[in-house]
């Protein structure tokens, strides 16, 4: 039987509700092939397999550590800083899910921000942004060619304590999601197909992460 997360999942990303009572009841022929990547930070340490320190806006240096099963990272004024994942993945239909302890601290700042990244280029010219605020806000970006469009309706809120925030694509449709709803959907006939996922909370935000799961379909 699969993973109940990856049947919502391949559910969402073929766009039939259907699958997950057809899977539930034993059947797996009709699964199409697909990919898993996932890491719940359990170790001591980044898995530098998995993920490398980045920057791509202001100063490159910056806490990372993992500790008591979460990643831990605060960056400098100014800088987009976190980590990236070290493989490349490619797809029209993706999940890209991420799960967060508790929301951003401010350290200081107005308001602070965890930023789940969909990362078309090394230049970060080029991603899809999903950010939980200190408020308790949420925001929908994308950026093309470092011009950025906020994509919601700027009245996205909750008061989740530890929410999973999500972003997926099917074809040119594209979701963001929180707790497994959509909160926000559009449509892009150029996204390109190839990404990294990165995390990161701009300037000197201290964001915290569970868990990170990227599933794309073949």
């Amino acid at each position: 039987m699969l993973n109940r997360t990856i049947i919502l999942a391949l559910a969402l990303l073929i766009g039939s509700p259907a699958l997950e009572a057809q899977q539930t009841a034993t059947s797996q022929q009709s699964v199409p092939a697909f990919s898993e990547w996932t890491d719940d930070f359990g170790g001591q340490a980044l898995d530098p397999s998995k993920w490398e320190r980045f920057t791509f806006e202001g100063a490159s240096g910056g806490k990372v550590e993992v500790r008591e099963g979460a990643l831990r990272m605060r960056g400098l004024g100014g800088s987009r800083f976190g980590v990236r994942s070290v493989p490349e993945f490619s797809g029209d239909r993706f999940i890209v899910e991420a799960k967060l302890p508790g929301r951003p601290v401010a350290n200081g700042i107005p308001v602070a921000n965890a930023v789940l990244t969909v990362l078309f280029d090394s230049a970060g010219r080029n991603r899809l942004e999903w950010i939980w605020r200190s408020d308790g806000r949420f925001e929908a970006w994308r950026v093309k060619d470092g011009r950025g469009e906020q994509l919601d309706n700027r009245n996205l809120a909750t008061n989740e304590i530890a929410p999973t925030i999500a972003m997926a694509r099917r074809g040119d449709a594209l979701m963001f999601l929180l707790n497994g709803e959509v909160g926000v959907e559009k449509k892009f006939n150029d996204l390109p197909k190839n990404f990294h996922v990165m995390l990161y909370g701009f300037g000197e935000s201290e964001n915290d992460w569970d868990s990170v799961r990227v599933v794309t379909v073949k």
